[in-house]
């Protein structure tokens, strides 16, 4: 059986869903495309039949985990696939992204707080000057790695724009020992740890529940993938995520956008939460909590 059968199984079941709902509501709609993502970059189908949104979005949505800055890590590759994932991100309602490169010297050295907010100012200003209206703010996604506090001390802390909040995560096969003197070094320094995609730990569901609401206890948020909605990160993600969104644990809800190709699950991501557990609570997490970070209207 191919494996990639479980995702596309949730695309089709939200389409139904969502196509039913709307037909109730005498609304017209586009059906979301049929392409699955794709290992590799795929060639764009002519405009007429790209992705439409099935029903109308406002334009509030800001993402705050993505790999937009191209080059410097396992996101974009180029300016051109930048470009390409926001006029997508604009099509389906958002209005700006905090840029958020993975932040591990031992992968990416050149990676630091300093160096990805000017790279976010070169990169705003090329989206200014191409008559592109969208925001981008600097940041970064820190691996919670063995040294990172001394990394930290010298290197500074990659906030989230302006903000205190600083988004973290780890690729540990389990729970690594460093994790929560990391998370406690960060609160006793006056800033706000956001975990990413708490639901793709390894571990049985049990004890990353454990601690999760240990570390929630300690004050650290939670930050759900549109991705794992949809199964794309497999069926312990999937069941996690919605857990977790059930019992109203998530912060805020992401992209973790890395490149044109990866889009699709994501939006599918969305509209699926949306379904299931309704509209005005994936805006909150994507268009409201945002707000307190980048600190506008």
């Amino acid at each position: 059986m191919p494996s990639d059968w479980f995702p596309n199984l949730l695309r089709l079941t939200v389409r139904l869903i969502r196509t039913k709902r709307l037909t109730d509501k005498a609304k017209v709609i586009q059906v979301m495309s049929q392409r699955p993502d794709h290992s590799t970059p795929q060639p764009q189908p002519p405009t007429s039949r790209r992705r439409a949104p099935a029903v109308p979005v406002v334009a509030d949505r800001i993402d705050i985990h993505c790999h937009l800055l191209p080059g410097i890590d396992d996101g974009c590759r180029d300016s051109e696939e930048s470009r390409e994932c926001i006029r997508r991100l604009k099509a389906a309602g958002f209005v700006g992204s905090i840029c958020t490169p993975h932040m591990w010297p031992e992968a990416f050295p050149a990676n630091t707080p300093a160096n990805i907010r000017a790279m976010v100012a070169r990169f705003d200003e090329e989206l200014r000057d191409a008559g592109i209206d969208y925001r981008v703010w600097p940041g970064g996604e820190l691996r919670l790695f063995e040294g990172v506090i001394p990394w930290l001390e010298k290197n500074g802390v990659p906030t989230l724009g302006d903000s205190n909040f600083v988004l973290v995560d780890f690729w540990d096969k389990q729970w690594p020992r460093h994790a929560n003197a990391a998370f406690e070094w960060l609160i006793k320094n006056k800033y706000q740890p956001i975990l990413a995609h708490p639901e793709r730990i390894p571990g049985s569901p049990t004890d990353l529940d454990k601690r999760l609401l240990e570390v929630e206890k300690m004050g650290v948020l939670l930050q759900g993938n549109a991705r794992s909605v949809t199964g794309g990160e497999g069926m312990a993600a999937g069941e996690m995520v919605r857990m977790l969104m059930q019992q109203n644990r998530y912060a805020f809800l992401a992209m973790d956008l890395h490149r044109p190709d990866g889009l699709n699950s994501r939006l599918d991501g969305l509209a699926l939460a949306e379904v299931e557990f309704g509209q005005k609570a994936v805006d909150f997490l994507i268009i409201k909590a945002p707000r307190r970070i980048v600190k506008i209207d």
